[in-house]
């Protein structure tokens, strides 16, 4: 959910106060989130086999994970649709979540991705979205994206918890495919694209297909 203006400001000023505590070496370790090879930040979709690449930097911290197949890696990699009402009862398709959980420099690490228009399914794809954080589902061909990522590196006494929605960028969905149940909602299937994000002048890429692994409506 997303968080109120009030708390996340308490958030993202407590955590740096955090990392302040430790050595240099230790607050490289902690403000750099690295899993697999290095890669270059992605410029496009890499297609529909399931991966996830995510190079660029959202706050104080880096991330550079490079996933380029999700089957046989060392990192849990799943999506979650979100659905809810408009005002005559019909269902929308108004969120859908990439969550990555996996050991990261040796701290395990959580990063969730929200993309949230007012309806995904009414859309042809591939689309390009416009990010905006100024509407909470806006409509037509934009979306807003929430990034939070989250650990605790007890060894250290370090909680890292920052959550907050991109400045600007562009998402472009190209894949969204799952089967129906009765109420309407797809638990499975796949969801992909690339987005690029900037957040407070510095910027973010990543490229994914992941597999839908639950669905909820939002009552």
């Amino acid at each position: 959910m997303r968080l109120k203006v009030a708390t996340l400001a308490l958030l993202l000023a407590a955590t740096p106060a955090f990392a302040q505590t430790l050595s240099a070496e230790d607050q490289a370790i902690n403000l750099n989130a690295t899993l697999g090879e290095t890669a270059t930040a992605p410029t496009a979709w890499l297609g529909a086999t399931p991966h996830f690449v995510m190079v660029g930097a959202f706050g104080d911290y880096s991330f550079n994970v490079n996933l380029p197949a999700l089957e046989g890696a060392a990192a849990e990699v799943i999506g979650k649709r979100e659905y809810g009402h408009d005002d005559a009862g019909a269902l929308q398709l108004i969120d859908f979540e990439v969550a990555v959980n996996a050991v990261m420099n040796d701290i395990e690490r959580t990063i969730e991705l929200e993309f949230a228009n007012a309806d995904f399914n009414t859309h042809t794809l591939p689309l390009s979205f416009a990010l905006s954080p100024d509407e909470e589902f806006p409509e037509g061909a934009k979306a807003s994206l929430e990034v939070q990522f989250e650990w605790e590196w007890v060894e250290k006494s370090t909680i890292v918890n920052e959550e907050g929605l991109v400045d600007s960028g562009t998402l472009d969905l190209a894949l969204n495919e799952g089967s129906v149940d009765a109420e309407g909602v797809a638990a499975n299937g796949l969801i992909g694209g690339f987005a690029t994000l900037t957040r407070d002048g510095k910027t973010l890429a990543l490229s994914f297909t992941v597999p839908v692994t639950e669905a909820e409506i939002d009552d």
